[in-house]
């Protein structure tokens, strides 16, 4: 289990170390636009979308070992790549091939469904949402506090150092699942076309929590692109500073999925835990919007102070979401198909992600960040009804 949630914690400084300093290499250095800026992180959403459900389903197939560790050298080989990339067609190329790598969360949240029941799993998503939140700190830092060393490009030695953490998490992993008889192949295989059972799958109720999923990352794409735009023009903050709030952002995600999930499910229970981050998501967005297009602003708190409030609110919200749908989704999936079925949720994710990070540069280009945090709490709403389905769907199951 730690190898695991090393993994995700070295996938998730990858994106961390970009998020910081992207303005500053794409429009600053190489002279693009936000829309460039916002493409650069979609590519990496795209191919995971891609890759989720292709690995997930490879890894019912062949087993997980296999799939797991081809997705992780993808992953060093990509940060290598960008490190030593200046032109903006092989830093796309580098991230495609990085979203190619981190596509093994399905494969990641399918082991742990393997061998945990699920009584257990929210506790068990939310430490790989606190690998994830650990990224996230690390990450930034890496990013901001790394981007002057040298006298290559600022992503440089960031990159490299997230490379570095990607081979030390390929040696653990290969050895702490050695000889773990959970990670093999499922014997029950299931039958038909790739597309058939995808198909198959959207159309029970496993639909309806990819839907929850590609609206939740739709929304949240439209925070991860243009906060840092935010805190660059209303703050006048760089790459350092910049790298030091996504590392806050990162200890709140860590706070809650580390520790406070399991007792919250415990207490709420998934749906109303789920409901719960919803509400805290969508209050945070809303307040976002009115900040960002300066129609709230309290003149005697400092603005950083109000970001700070505004974030963790956004941050708690996503933080109780995100690993309780998952545990939540793992609960509607036949044990034979677990990696393509949890695949198929994490790649409709990734697909609200590239949607969202698409039209956040235009979004912002046209109204500020102001426009991207109230397009984010519209989506969030819809989000919200999803999930109140989703309950009624579940609890007319169990009086089935």
């Amino acid at each position: 289990m730690i190898a695991l949630l090393l993994v995700v914690f070295v996938n998730f400084v990858g994106i961390g170390a970009l998020i910081p300093i992207q303005p500053f290499v794409v429009i600053e250095e190489l002279g693009h636009s936000a829309t460039v800026m916002t493409a650069l992180l979609a590519s990496f959403s795209l191919a995971m979308f891609v890759a989720n459900p292709i690995l997930g389903r490879l890894s019912d197939r062949y087993g997980r070992r296999p799939v797991f560790f081809v997705s992780l050298s993808l992953n060093i080989i990509a940060h290598l790549w960008f490190a030593f990339s200046n032109d903006i067609i092989q830093l796309f190329l580098a991230r495609i091939l990085a979203g190619i790598g981190a596509g093994n969360i399905g494969v990641i949240q399918a082991i742990i469904a393997d061998k945990v029941p699920q009584k257990d799993r929210a506790r068990m998503m939310g430490l790989i949402g606190a690998a994830i939140g650990a990224g996230f700190v690390l990450g930034p830092a890496i990013g901001g506090v790394l981007s002057g060393i040298g006298d290559g490009p600022i992503h440089r030695v960031p990159f490299l150092v997230a490379a570095a953490f990607g081979f030390f998490a390929l040696i653990l992993a290969v050895l702490g699942l050695q000889n773990d008889p959970n990670t093999s192949a499922q014997t029950q295989r299931t039958k038909g076309p790739f597309a058939t059972r995808l198909f198959q799958l959207l159309r029970g109720p496993l639909g309806l929590f990819a839907l929850a999923f590609f609206l939740l990352n739709l929304a949240f794409a439209q925070v991860e692109a243009s906060f840092v735009l935010l805190l660059r023009d209303l703050m006048g903050y760089g790459a350092i500073e910049a790298g030091w709030v996504f590392t806050y952002i990162g200890f709140c995600i860590i706070l809650v999925q580390g520790g406070l999930i399991g007792r919250t499910v415990g207490w709420l229970g998934e749906y109303r835990t789920i409901m719960m981050g919803v509400i805290l998501l969508c209050v945070g967005q809303l307040l976002a919007a009115l900040v960002g297009s300066q129609a709230l602003l309290i003149t005697s708190l400092p603005m950083l102070a109000q970001l700070l409030f505004i974030t963790t609110l956004i941050c708690f919200g996503f933080a109780y979401t995100n690993p309780t749908l998952s545990a939540a989704s793992s609960s509607v999936a036949d044990a034979g198909e677990m990696g393509g079925a949890l695949g198929l949720v994490q790649g409709f994710g990734s697909l609200g992600q590239v949607i969202g990070l698409s039209l956040a540069g235009p979004f912002y280009e046209i109204g500020g960040s102001g426009l991207n945090y109230g397009a984010a709490a519209a989506i969030t709403l819809g989000l919200f009804a999803v999930v109140l389905l989703a309950q009624h769907l579940a609890s007319q199951r169990v009086s089935d």
